[in-house]
C-alpha cells in the first residue's frame, strides 16, 4: 500500500514534502503544520537524488529542478545547537602545574603543631 505524501509549510513561505502520515506527524512538533501545494512566492525544500544535497527552490521552477535530479522533499534534519559535536566545544579543562620553587636560599617551614612558640 502507497503512503500518502503531506506537504507541510514552516509558517515563513517554506513547503516540504514528506511521505506518510508517521513523517507527518514527526514534523509538526517541531514547527511545520499541513498545507496546500505549493504556489506563487512559495519555496520549496528540495533534495538532490545523487548527492543528497538540500536546496530550496521557487514554486515556479521545481519542474525544471527535477529534470536536473532534485525532488520535492523534506527539509534538512533540524541542528541541536546543544549536543551537536560539530557546534559546542567541549574542552577538558587542564590543570596548570604550581610553580616550582627554584631559589635555594629560602626555605619554607611550617609550624609545629606541637611546638611551643617564643
Amino acid at each position: 500500500m502507497a503512503k500518502t505524501n503531506y506537504w507541510l509549510t514552516d509558517g515563513y513561505g517554506s513547503k516540504a514534502l514528506v511521505e506518510g502520515a508517521d513523517q507527518r506527524d514527526r514534523w509538526v512538533p517541531l514547527g511545520w503544520s499541513e498545507a496546500d501545494a505549493p504556489a506563487g512566492g512559495d519555496r520549496v525544500w528540495m533534495q538532490h537524488t545523487e548527492h543528497g544535497g538540500h536546496a530550496q527552490f521557487p514554486a515556479g521552477v521545481v519542474d525544471t529542478w527535477q529534470a536536473l535530479g532534485w525532488k520535492p522533499a523534506p527539509p534538512p534534519e533540524p541542528v541541536d545547537v546543544l549536543h551537536d559535536a560539530q557546534l559546542v566545544d567541549v574542552q577538558t579543562p587542564v590543570a596548570e602545574p604550581a610553580p616550582a620553587n627554584t631559589d635555594s636560599s629560602t626555605s619554607t617551614r611550617t609550624a609545629d603543631s606541637g611546638a611551643k612558640q617564643k
